[in-house]
């Protein structure tokens, strides 16, 4: 996965490194980013469901409609089931649920798992979205888990008033998901956080790896990019200064970087393209050295 501050280039990064990956086996680039511009660089719309948009590499974008819609597809029937059997109500207790905040951060790491699990693919790259959506998301998946063991335990104290449909195996289903979601993230899930040597997007992308660490997902490295070329700024006062703030950046996010890898992609000129610009950004990323 590939995560940090908004506009540093994590798209960028997810898309080379996706194409790299799909060299070497099938490979599905899933991005969760509102903002995101998977659909523009490929040029066709990916919102809608998964598309080949290069050799051995799949493609989607997932809006909140599409997660919605997969998730009545999935979870609609066994929840009105469940309501239905001890509450008076009709389908539209369906389009209330859904409205409710965080069943779309949910169900988006349900279709992350179920890619994973398919075994259709060798590796998954994620685009994320910026560094709150991200972090919520994961807050998110270990409350729905705290909840759903309450769940379990009040379903003792209240089976009674349940008459058609026993409800604990839709908790229990859930419960065993929200445990697999988290046993991917901690034990088959790395990340690489992306920022751009300033001040701020530094500080956020140590601030998201103490978070990821904390809650189980390993750091891989930090990916500094848009570095201006030194030879580019030398007898250019404005563009002197720039690349000096910029080299304080960078030698405090080696400081702090505890040993892992740093990459760096300088700023390069060019539209967002699969042949040309994403391959030489994924040609700086995968050398060695």
């Amino acid at each position: 996965m590939f995560t940090g501050k908004g506009g540093v280039g994590k798209t960028t990064m997810s898309v080379a490194t996706a194409l790299q990956h799909a060299g070497v086996g099938k490979t599905l680039l899933i991005s969760t980013d509102p903002s995101g511009s998977l659909s523009e660089i490929f040029s066709r719309p990916l919102d809608r469901k998964v598309h080949t948009v290069a050799p051995n590499l799949d493609a989607v974008e997932l809006t909140r409609k599409l997660v919605l819609d997969l998730w009545r597809d999935k979870f609609a029937e066994e929840i009105y089931a469940v309501l239905s059997s001890f509450l008076p109500v009709g389908r539209e207790i369906i389009d209330y649920i859904e409205g409710a905040p965080g069943i779309d951060e949910e169900f988006m790491l349900d279709y992350l798992l179920t890619m994973a699990e398919s075994g259709d693919y060798r590796t998954i790259i994620w685009d994320t979205a910026p560094t709150v959506t991200t972090l919520n998301l994961l807050f998110v998946q270990q409350m729905f888990y705290s909840h759903l063991t309450q769940a379990h335990k009040l379903y003792f104290k209240v089976k009674k008033v349940f008459n058609k449909v026993d409800p604990l195996a839709l908790i229990d289903k859930w419960r065993s998901l929200t445990e697999r979601i988290i046993e991917l993230l901690q034990t088959d899930t790395c990340a690489w956080v992306v920022a751009n040597p300033e001040p701020l997007p530094i500080e956020q992308a140590f601030d998201i790896a103490d978070s990821f660490n904390d809650f189980g997902i390993e750091v891989k490295g930090f990916i500094l990019n848009k570095v201006l070329p030194a030879e580019l700024c030398q007898g250019h006062p404005f563009w002197q200064a720039k690349f000096n703030a910029q080299q304080k950046c960078r030698e405090k996010m080696q400081q702090k970087s505890n040993n892992r890898p740093l990459k760096e992609i300088p700023e390069l000129i060019g539209d967002i393209q699969v042949d040309g610009f994403l391959r030489e950004v994924a040609g700086l990323l995968h050398k060695r050295g």
